[in-house]
């Protein structure tokens, strides 16, 4: 048994992975959520009046915490439905599920025809809900808000405004539902 079980994790590799991820992007048509996901996962990144957040997966705990954010609907329902399969089969033997979401959003932009972006590796995922924030409030912007919002969400993270801008483009990524 435990030969077999060797066999099977040593069957995995990084190819195979961007393989899989490649065709649940095509198959599904789901890239835009998939750089939702990651995005939601390092959005809560902080580093103003708030500090800390990291992307380290704790979307994944529905119950409380950043998987119970309202602004992180459909997230840890349709999302992480879409990626079990793949999550299944190679977290952790092989990646974490942050770096697991970071790789699906890199591959998705390239499939549907963006750059190929590289993959930095080594997040940590989080082994409860207690590792999320605290709450979506000052983190992640509200989408019926101004301009002056998005400064106060964005500059601490680092964005200007031109990044602000260009991040904001991104929200034109995928179709529209009426």
């Amino acid at each position: 048994q435990k030969v077999i079980e060797l066999v099977l994790v040593r069957g995995l590799n990084f190819e195979a992975l961007v393989d899989d991820l490649e065709k649940l992007v095509k198959t599904k048509g789901c890239g835009p959520l998939m750089i939702r996901l990651s995005w939601h996962d390092a959005g809560v990144y902080s580093a103003g009046d708030l500090t800390g957040g990291c992307p380290n997966a704790a979307l994944r705990f529905k119950e409380s915490g950043e998987g119970a954010f309202a602004i992180s609907a459909g997230l840890p329902t349709v999302a992480l439905s879409l990626l079990a399969p793949i999550t299944s089969k190679y977290c952790p033997y092989l990646i974490s599920h942050a770096d697991l979401w970071t790789l699906a959003a890199n591959t998705a932009i390239r499939v549907m025809g963006g750059p190929d972006i590289p993959t930095k590796f080594g997040r940590m995922d989080a082994k409860s809900a207690a590792e999320s924030v605290e709450s979506q409030v000052g983190r992640l912007p509200d989408g019926d808000k101004g301009v002056d919002h998005l400064r106060m969400i964005f500059h601490p993270k680092g964005f200007d405004d031109k990044a602000i801008v260009a991040l904001s483009g991104a929200h034109t990524v995928g179709r529209c539902h009426a």
